[in-house]
């Protein structure tokens, strides 16, 4: 406001007097479009439900791309106000932007993948994700062109988007019960009552503990003997814990090792372990 004001006492020819209007209609400008720019993101989320329409992400991404068409406007504009006329660049920049889309085709594959994850919201920010063979973390950002994901020794790692699309992603944060797939091998010399009794008795402890463990039809408790291995009789003990967090999971399995121990004590059994019996014979 005060340049605008100063400028009044400066109109002495008219070259000066152009260039002060071209250097006021500028800033008039620029402050306009920086303005609008500035009320995308309140304007965005005063709108009523928007965030259960369009993840907090894919929000951020459409708020970022509007605040680069205004600037491209308000550039545009300004070069219109000092006489550079903008559409004749832009024609002569169409056989250039041709090539530039032929050479940077990874590029949109990797902007349309981005895109493609936050629509179909298959992640978010702090979800857990895993990409068999490529990586495991922590989802810290979605950007444009690459997703930053917190591994868990703490090193961040940037995937392009296009492996999104590519590859099954598994989204562990999205898991509602967690699984416990173990086998336990117990002895060979164990006998056929000890082996009913073990399994009865962990089915029962499982099955009883309606708090640590969802038990329904669709997610029933097995514990049946497996196969006979190498070195041992091995049980499957197969259940679903009552919860998603990790924490609480890690809590869980640890009360039904130290269960499943104490039960094959109490029938007088012993864990199994690899050995190998060596046979000499004698001339």
């Amino acid at each position: 406001m005060a340049f605008f004001i100063s400028t009044i006492f400066l109109k002495e020819s008219l070259i000066i007097k152009n260039f002060i209007d071209k250097i006021n209609g500028s800033l008039f400008t620029i402050i306009i479009f920086w303005s609008i720019s500035q009320f995308i993101q309140p304007l965005f989320f005063r709108i009523k439900n928007i965030e259960n329409i369009l993840t907090k992400d894919l929000l951020e991404w459409i708020i970022n791309a509007l605040k680069i068409v205004f600037f491209i406007l308000g550039f545009s504009a300004v070069l219109e106000i000092w006489g550079i006329r903008v559409a004749p660049i832009i024609a002569g920049l169409g056989l250039f932007g041709v090539a530039v889309a032929l050479g940077a085709q990874d590029l949109f594959k990797n902007l349309i993948s981005g895109i493609l994850v936050l629509v179909e919201k298959r992640f978010k920010k702090g979800d857990v994700i895993i990409i068999e063979g490529i990586i495991e973390g922590v989802v810290e950002k979605i950007g444009f062109r690459s997703t930053a994901i917190r591994k868990f020794d703490k090193s961040l790692c940037y995937i392009p988007n296009n492996q999104f699309a590519e590859n099954a992603v598994t989204n562990i944060s999205k898991i509602s019960n967690r699984r416990i797939n173990w086998l336990i091998g117990l002895e060979y010399k164990s006998t056929t009552k000890q082996l009913k009794l073990i399994c009865g008795d962990i089915q029962k402890k499982i099955v009883n503990n309606k708090k640590d463990f969802f038990v329904t039809s669709s997610t029933p408790v097995i514990v049946k003997i497996n196969e006979f291995a190498a070195s041992s009789i091995d049980i499957l003990v197969r259940c679903f814990a009552n919860t998603n967090d990790y924490e609480e999971f890690l809590v869980i399995k640890d009360k039904l090792a130290i269960d499943i121990k104490e039960i094959v004590e109490k029938r007088k059994c012993s864990f199994a372990f690899p050995s190998q019996s060596l046979y000499i014979e004698k001339n």
